[in-house]
């Protein structure tokens, strides 16, 4: 009876654990990471849009991401037993429970859909807002769950920040961070990155950044050269 009783204790404890895991995650930290879980869906909706409306590959790969990002929240939100809004579990496009979220995605929207301009800083605004966030949030979290995926997704975010970037520097356009502090910014956008921020497999090779549909034709935005489109073309398709 005692071997038998070492043996259900034994395999009682995995349970056990993931229980306390589900049960241990403070109501502080849950708020933030709800909050955090819609910013990522807030841009995931956002870059659909406009891929759809101005066809720019930096929205298509960046979609793509931050896809994966709520797929890995949505996930991290079942082990650490944290409920997650209607918006983000029947997937409502464009709403949001929290609504200062809602009313930024809305501004975002009528900016986004003026010119393919306005919507690449309306992206590099979104990441600006995601670091912001997500740097805070890493000031007090403590679960290492919930650190190792900030961490994650402050990565990415500025990988994304720097496409957007480049490709606003791509129309002859400046960008001046309107959230981030200038030298935060400026050490984001010097970083190396993945492929200075463009996406995927060509990134790793300092692929440009193409816009457009001419991207699938293997034609590099604005004629990039070296990969960081501007001069002459190099003739191989970019991944933003």
């Amino acid at each position: 009876m005692k071997k038998l009783l070492i043996v259900l204790v034994g395999l009682a404890w995995p349970a056990f654990q993931v229980l306390q895991a589900q049960t241990s995650l403070a109501k502080a930290d849950q708020k933030t990471f709800i909050y955090l879980a819609e910013e990522e869906k807030l841009a995931r909706d956002f870059y659909q849009a406009m891929e759809a409306k101005w066809e720019a590959k930096v929205f298509n790969h960046i979609v793509e991401a931050e896809q994966r990002h709520l797929d890995r929240a949505v996930e991290l939100a079942v082990n650490q037993g944290v409920s997650l809004p209607k918006s983000i579990t029947a997937d409502k496009t464009g709403k949001f429970q929290n609504k200062e979220l809602q009313q930024l995605y809305d501004e975002l929207m009528a900016s986004g859909g003026q010119s393919l301009e306005a919507a690449l800083r309306a992206g590099a605004r979104v990441e600006e807002a995601d670091i912001r966030d997500l740097k805070q949030a890493l000031e007090t979290v403590q679960n290492e769950a919930l650190r190792s995926t900030y961490l994650y997704f402050l990565e990415a975010s500025g990988n994304h920040l720097r496409a957007f970037n480049k490709n606003l520097a791509a129309q002859g356009v400046a960008y001046s961070p309107v959230l981030l502090a200038q030298a935060d910014f400026d050490a984001i956008i010097a970083a190396d990155g993945k492929g200075q921020g463009c996406q995927g497999k060509e990134a790793k090779q300092g692929k440009g950044c193409c816009q457009n549909k001419g991207a699938k034709q293997g034609q590099c935005c604005q004629g990039a050269k070296q990969g960081n489109c501007q001069g002459k073309a190099q003739g191989k398709r970019s991944l933003n």
